[in-house]
């Protein structure tokens, strides 16, 4: 039978479902979320802060997710401020880097006494000590990994119970991200801003003596074998006797049908871990994952203990197989696919690091209704809510550990990174959208060197092989060739155009893991840009205009599609405009912040590169658009006597029109930008009315319209 029981923290009121099951019904594992308890904040390293009994009461109240630099709270936002940059007033242009307190209240049913108890954080920034009824439980390293803390022995049943934290972001040589020196530029300081505090989601886990700890499925198929399933379950007995356990795994296909039952029986000793190992090949019909057809297997295992039910656990998987290597084309499934690809940080205009889930959700259709179909979740794993509508919305995953800018001598270093390597191995193992582990990003730049960097990348590249054999390890742009040799494949990023070169040097035979251009969102030009001029030392202020930085995408997108037949693709830096607190930063249009997103950082303001991607990468069929570019010709239509008037759609043809459609001004193909494949052009047109309109025709169909106004 189940009753409802009320939790008290912090004077809210929180209604909660527990089951309280008897003996011969067996036990339900229950979860349920801390995020809005009434949470006490205070910035600053609080002593007696830990304390059961410490007056919180001046303290600011605030829910979870938060950090404590972004501005979620209304109080602390600093992020825009700099990273110690003492040119402006050292005491009011510094973004904080330190430690913080958090405190909230929660109350156990004194039925649950025998049970074990779990306090589980999806992250904290960037070192996390946690105390219960003021003894600490325990410590965790590593801002973007989740992590779970047995608090057992430190609950009081039936009575009120008090959690503390410390959240400190500060820059440490032992714990990754590390900068050499956050004082100077790059290469020893890194383009993004480690905000600190508790930023996803707090959970308490109540289950048995006898529990599942993880479930690791391994799909393999492809060719001519047979497909093979096999689940590792990880089974810890807590109690002081010893247990004998029965598994039952049940697998049920996409279309919810039960396809296979599993049952393993297994005598667990007190205080033990064991691992079961259940294999099937006989699945019925398989369905592969994909961009497309995202297909995604269920898994249920329950455990019982002499007959009584006593634990449940859910999984996923998916079927799906690929070949990924430079100088060849990217094969998911047997067939050829060209990574069509987007960079993205989890940092958001007012909230910064701490996104909701919804959030996380909807920037992942942000990006899908672009027309990607793999994301590099830059540089640092994602939000396991972003993880999971990326399988769901069919978008493949390259995430990688922060190792970024800076490789440390520090010994704990090396075993910082490597226990960040595997809880994201682990924590991410069974989402058949995660494609690419990667050890790091331009992170032999500065520190320790070529020696430092290839022993830490070195073994970073065993473990992530260890634990994962099925999938590809890689690095982003190191400097050495001894690094770039040590991962299975290697990505360059390619910045011709924007910082070096031109744009026309763009000529990829390997997996591109950055490429792309700040736009300033306000500037406009009229300037023809050519593909062999390199403008990145011109000072110009058209360089960072919205057309350059579409001129620049267009040319690179032209060339991946041109060349998808020998190279496996590219990924487009970045989503979303981020906050970037680096010492160089401060005379950007807007300080501080890096905008070379297809969004700006309050992550709807599209800019026009964004719909320049839908029109390439969306298909008419299932997604007709069309988007006539405004310019400096909107604000002025004698401009347009001399300037370029051009959309961007999918459609077969675009018909512009002057006013109430009364003139039409002409019907175009997609035969211009600087490739002559990008965009619908139209050369020295006279407007006579205040608006333009276009029509896309698609089929013989109109299918899409715009207009812009003109003054």
């Amino acid at each position: 039978m189940k009753n409802t029981i009320f939790f008290i923290a912090s004077g809210l009121i929180s209604l909660m479902f527990l089951s309280f099951i008897s003996p011969d019904e067996g036990f339900e594992r229950t979860r349920y979320s801390l995020n809005n308890n009434v949470w006490k904040f205070k910035k600053g390293d609080v002593k007696n802060g830990f304390k059961t009994k410490f007056d919180d009461q001046d303290w600011l109240s605030v829910s979870i997710p938060h950090d404590f630099n972004g501005g979620i709270d209304g109080v602390n936002d600093d992020v825009f401020k700099g990273r110690f940059d003492f040119k402006f007033d050292p005491d009011n242009r510094t973004m904080y880097k330190g430690p913080a307190f958090y405190r909230t209240q929660f109350s156990m049913d004194d039925k649950y006494a025998g049970k074990r108890v779990f306090v589980e954080f999806e992250a904290v920034s960037l070192v996390a000590t946690v105390w219960v009824n003021g003894k600490e439980v325990g410590k965790h390293e590593g801002g973007y990994t989740a992590f779970s803390l047995d608090v057992t022995d430190y609950i009081n049943f039936g009575k009120s119970n008090t959690l503390v934290v410390r959240a400190d972001n500060t820059n440490n040589s032992a714990i990754a991200p590390w900068m050499a020196d956050e004082k100077l530029p790059y290469p020893y300081s890194f383009d993004y801003a480690v905000y600190g505090g508790i930023y996803r989601d707090v959970w308490l886990t109540i289950t048995d003596e006898v529990k599942i700890e993880n479930v690791f499925n391994t799909p393999v198929c492809g060719g001519a074998a047979a497909a093979v399933l096999t689940m590792n379950t990880h089974i810890k007995n807590y109690s002081k006797k010893e247990k004998t356990t029965v598994l039952t795994t049940v697998v049920y296909n996409p279309k919810g049908e039960e396809v296979t039952t599993l049952k393993r029986k297994k005598i667990i000793p007190a205080g033990e871990s064991v691992t079961i190992t259940q294999s099937e090949s006989s699945i019925g019909d398989m369905f592969l994952w994909s961009p497309d057809s995202p297909h995604v297997y269920q898994v249920k295992s329950s455990l019982s203990v002499d007959g009584i039910e006593v634990d449940q656990f859910e999984s996923v998987f998916g079927f799906r197989y690929y070949s990924l290597a430079n100088h060849q084309p990217f094969k998911l499934n047997g067939e050829k696919l060209l990574i069509r690809g987007i960079n993205r940080h989890q940092d958001m205009e007012g909230v910064g690091y701490a996104l909701s889930n919804e959030q996380h959700v909807k920037d992942v259709r942000l990006l899908k209704d672009a027309g990607f179909n793999f994301i590099r979740h830059a540089h640092y794993p994602s939000d396991q809510a972003f993880a999971k509508a990326a399988m769901e919305m069919g978008m493949m995953l390259w995430l990688e550990i922060p190792l970024t800018g800076s490789t440390s001598e520090n010994p704990l270093f090396l075993e910082n990174c490597k226990s960040q390597m595997k809880e994201m191995i682990e924590q991410h193992y069974n989402n058949p959208a995660v494609i690419i582990w990667g050890i790091g990003n331009e992170s032999d730049r500065s520190g320790g060197g070529e020696a430092v960097s290839n022993k830490v990348f070195g073994a970073l590249v065993k473990l992530g092989r260890e634990l994962d054999p099925n999938r590809t390890v890689t690095g982003c742009n190191f400097n050495y060739e001894s690094n770039q040799n040590l991962v299975d494949v290697y990505s360059p990023q390619n910045w011709g155009g924007w910082y070096r070169n031109t744009a026309a040097s763009y000529k990829p035979k390997e997996i591109i893991g950055e490429h792309g251009a700040d736009v300033d969102v306000n500037n406009r030009s009229n300037e023809v840009f050519d593909a062999n001029v390199d403008y990145s030392a011109s000072g110009k202020p058209e360089f960072w205009s919205q057309e350059y930085g579409a001129f620049l995408h267009e040319y690179k997108v032209s060339i991946g599609e041109a060349y998808k037949d020998s190279f496996p693709g590219h990924f487009a830096w970045i989503g979303f405009d981020f906050a970037s607190p680096r010492l160089e930063r401060n005379t950007n249009p807007i300080p501080f912040m890096n905008q070379k997103g297809l969004i700006m950082h309050d992550h709807v303001t599209k800019k026009d590169v964004y719909y320049m991607y839908q029109s390439m990468y969306r298909e008419a069929s299932d997604y007709p658009m069309l988007y006539i570019v405004p310019s400096t010709w909107t604000d002025n239509k004698e401009h347009a006597k001399d300037a370029r008037i051009w959309a961007y759609s999918n459609c077969d043809s675009v018909s512009l029109y002057n006013g109430d459609k009364s003139l039409l001004l002409g019907t175009n193909i997609k035969n211009a930008g600087p490739r002559g494949d990008t965009r619908f052009q139209w050369n020295n047109v006279e407007i006579t009315g205040d608006k333009i309109i276009a029509e896309g025709w698609f089929n013989g169909q109109i299918v899409s319209e715009d207009e812009v106004l003109v003054k």
